[in-house]
């Protein structure tokens, strides 16, 4: 496939990480050349240096040729521009990053496609479902959905005082919840594991568990039987995270404390909320200003600034003055790897790797594909898709427990989402999701087709 990728930034380069293998050609465009060349030294990819959204430069990056253009610069019309110069040339599929829908109009049937976009993705909007989704439950620390939305990946961390730490998996007392959910893989350490029967859980794993929403809440009750929801909640910043964060959570029927250090900014909002929000005026990184807010008695507290380093500063302040439960945003690709190793933050999330995850879930494969990114550990979570000549066909699972280099999450059959356990057979036209390394999905295709096409 010949892949346009517009832009070089965080999202841009990791697009080119993961679709970059011997069945697509990638080139990217940017107008650094700084960051250009440092995509050229480790990635065997075209880059050109220009203007995402000139004629002449993605003629120049063989628009005429492209299956797929992916816009993902920081700017909103130049993303929609080069998608309608993509589209003038018959390019099959367009994916615009935007930063808001204010382009179009359903009303006056001014759409995406009126534009040559075929797919739009909000990578502020997504975050923030996500940041909602761990809000449920403090022990959760992340949340993969998908299209089936009676399946999801769940990760949670085990507590102090858990019934479930010391327990070995096949022990599990509910033989029947065991049933319904896979225990998909396990951070210990900052290392990742695959659990099997005889994996012991210990206080502090973080365990992916794999099934429906009822079952997964079964197992998070029976983690923590003392597991409180969220209630109380203080955001840091009136960014554009932090002010639609601050609309939805309000929505649902948190109680929401803002703390922003501009006068004018929190003054805007508060005017814009009304009396739905407290907005505290000070610098978030000074204890007596969180203490004012009530960060000691805080269910959640989330930062949202611009600022990375003032993110993870107050998030480590945050808890060390006693919130139950602290959720930083990165924007800085160099924190992705940093943030789950920080003891104080339980939850971080970056807009950047959201958006290369909702770019991932637009795109199809015959086998395999990248459906994402783990924000907690370094892996991916496949989905691969069983043929009538993959050698797993018409096998048993349990026949293959030994074998494969990872567990097996869920099955997507037709209309139906089935755990991967037991005696189950899988059929041609099977949807597999299991979470992997790179270096383990090689391993694993080869179940499914001999042909591979990612090779990240």
């Amino acid at each position: 496939m010949n892949i346009i990728v517009l832009g070089a930034g965080e999202v841009g380069k990791q697009l080119a990480y993961t679709l970059c293998n011997k069945d697509n050609s990638i080139v990217v465009v940017d107008s650094s050349l700084k960051l250009l060349n440092r995509l050229k030294d480790k990635l065997d990819i075209m880059a050109i240096n220009g203007d995402c959204a000139n004629f002449s430069v993605l003629l120049n990056a063989g628009v005429k040729n492209a299956d797929l253009l992916i816009a993902t610069t920081g700017n909103d019309s130049s993303n929609i521009l080069a998608c309608q110069i993509a589209k003038h040339f018959n390019v099959k599929k367009t994916i615009c990053r935007l930063s808001t829908d204010d382009y179009f109009s359903k009303k006056h049937n001014y759409t995406p496609a009126s534009l040559g976009v075929d797919a739009l993705i909000f990578p502020e909007d997504e975050c923030i479902k996500r940041i909602i989704g761990v809000l449920e439950y403090n022990i959760i620390v992340e949340k993969v959905a998908f299209k089936y939305s009676k399946a999801q990946i769940t990760a949670i961390r085990i507590p102090r005082s858990s019934p479930l730490s010391g327990v070995r998996i096949n022990d599990f007392p509910d033989t029947a919840l065991l049933s319904k959910i896979r225990f998909s893989a396990m951070l210990r350490d900052q290392k990742l594991i695959t659990p099997h029967g005889d994996t012991i859980f210990a206080v502090g794993d973080e365990v992916y568990i794999a099934g429906d929403k009822d079952s997964i809440d079964s197992i998070i009750s029976f983690a923590d039987p003392n597991c409180s929801q969220v209630k109380d909640i203080i955001i840091i910043g009136a960014t554009r995270i932090g002010r639609n964060l601050s609309k939805k959570l309000i929505k649902i029927g948190y109680n929401v404390r803002l703390i922003e250090e501009s006068a004018k900014k929190g003054e805007e909002l508060l005017n814009e909320l009304g009396e739905d929000l407290m907005v505290i005026h000070g610098d978030p990184t000074d204890g007596d200003v969180l203490d004012e807010a009530g960060v000691s008695s805080c269910d959640a507290f989330i930062s949202t600034s611009d600022d990375d380093e003032e993110n993870i500063l107050t998030c480590i302040l945050a808890k060390k003055m006693g919130a139950q439960k602290v959720i930083t945003i990165t924007n800085k690709g160099e924190y992705v790897d940093i943030v789950p190793g920080i003891s104080g933050i339980d939850c971080g999330f970056s807009p950047r790797l959201v958006a290369v995850n909702s770019v991932l879930n637009l795109l199809g494969t015959e086998t395999a594909r990248v459906h994402a990114i783990l924000q907690r550990a370094s892996a991916y979570v496949y989905e691969l898709n069983v043929k009538e000549t993959s050698p797993i066909c018409g096998k048993k699972l349990s026949d293959y427990v030994r074998t494969l280099p990872v567990t097996l999450s869920l099955i997507i059959r037709g209309d139906e989402m089935i755990p991967a356990t037991g005696e189950l057979r899988l059929e041609t036209g099977d949807q597999v999701v299991a979470i992997a390394t790179p270096h383990n999905i090689k391993h694993l295709e080869t179940h499914f087709k001999k042909k591979r096409l990612f090779e990240l």
